[in-house]
């Protein structure tokens, strides 16, 4: 109904959950994001999955490479469940311009989500994972958590390295 999410990855999100739980018996030690589903925007490079950026143009492109924030995650034992709408391009407010259809708000579905990370702040109120990763250029963040009642962090530049983002505009 929230439309929240572009791609699902149930097979990989099972399969690095089973890797977590083989390891947990174990008594092995765990990252601190280890074993913890999340919803990753789809404007971001996952090797091996679409990466659509909510466009007709990419509807079907599959990246050869992860974005660096994607491999550190995979490094802390990430657990994908899927790509999040978002606007096209990550160029809106609100989440209503994804040729994958509108994400609605998870507290009334006669609203919106906020954007351009909607589908992530969306999936995030709605129990769908427990964190989810975004992108903000001028609120892409900020504006979907206060719409959606999550909290919400604008990254910094050289804190994380843009590689594998799609840019919103060069």
């Amino acid at each position: 109904d929230l439309n929240a999410f572009i791609t699902l990855d149930e097979d990989g999100a099972y399969k690095s959950a089973e890797q977590v739980d083989k390891k947990i018996a174990k008594g092995g030690k765990l990252h601190v994001l280890e074993g913890i589903p999340a919803g990753i925007k789809d404007i971001l490079n996952t090797k091996g999955i679409k990466t659509t950026c909510a466009s007709p143009f990419l509807k079907d492109f599959v990246p050869p490479y992860d974005a660096t924030v994607i491999e550190k995650l995979k490094e802390s034992g990430l657990v994908m469940v899927g790509k999040t709408n978002l606007d096209e391009f990550a160029c809106g407010s609100s989440t209503e311009h994804s040729c994958f259809g509108i994400t609605k708000n998870p507290y009334d579905l006669k609203r919106v989500a906020g954007g351009s990370s909607g589908g992530s702040a969306a999936a995030l109120a709605a129990d769908m994972c427990l964190y989810s990763i975004g992108t903000d250029t001028g609120g892409s963040i900020r504006l979907p958590a206060s719409f959606c009642g999550v909290y919400g962090m604008k990254v910094t530049y050289g804190r994380v390295s843009r590689s594998g983002v799609t840019s919103m505009a060069s």
